[in-house]
């Protein structure tokens, strides 16, 4: 465990809720939310049992591990998942990959088409254009609320809103009642360059 000396914990504390905030701007909003929220409990945990108790209780010891925990694992899964849709092999197979889900999904194979695009958002769970194939080929197997969550999720992840208009489109023909999928996003987005159908943040 860290020191518990204010500079360093405060310091830890910092560069944890920026990781966290990443999350919560690129639309990954279940781990950014959670990290905010245990690191905010950690420090004000730790702050009370510091100034209030004097820091002689056990209770202290633990709130600086909630603290110093949450943002190191912040940081290193925010790394991770960085360096894995950037450099790794995965990524490098990018493109490779979403042309044999979207081959899948045109002959009408739509078992391989979701397990191609499923890997691809795990792989990178920011790839707006990887999460819209994935409700497109959903909805054909009769999985429309998984669908919905796909364009949802598109939505939040594409910062650049170059796949903005798909997404609202399938989601309003879902809404519409229609039982079939628009014509057009999935092969529009498979197609398009990978750097223009990859959502990139800052």
């Amino acid at each position: 465990m860290f020191p518990d000396a204010l500079l360093p914990n405060l310091l830890l504390f910092a560069v944890g809720q920026a990781a966290a905030w990443y999350y919560l701007r690129t639309g990954r909003l279940l781990a950014g939310g959670l990290a905010t929220a245990l690191l905010w409990i950690g420090a004000d945990w730790a702050l009370i049992e510091r100034f209030v108790h004097g820091g002689a209780r056990p209770e202290y010891a633990i709130a600086l591990g909630v603290l110093q925990g949450t943002a190191l694992l912040t940081m290193a899964a925010l790394a991770f998942a960085l360096w894995r849709r950037r450099w790794s092999a995965a990524a490098r197979a990018r493109p490779a990959r979403f042309g044999a889900g979207l081959a899948a999904y045109l002959r009408g194979d739509l078992p391989a088409a979701v397990r191609s695009f499923r890997a691809l958002v795990r792989t990178d769970p920011w790839d707006g254009a990887a999460w819209l194939a994935l409700g497109n080929a959903l909805r054909r197997v009769r999985q429309p609320a998984r669908a919905a969550r796909c364009w949802r999720r598109a939505l939040r992840v594409d910062r650049r809103g170059e796949l903005a208009g798909f997404a609202r489109l399938q989601l309003e023909s879902r809404r519409a009642g229609r039982g079939r999928v628009v014509a057009g996003p999935a092969v529009s987005a498979a197609t398009a360059p990978p750097a223009a159908t990859r959502s990139r943040q800052a």
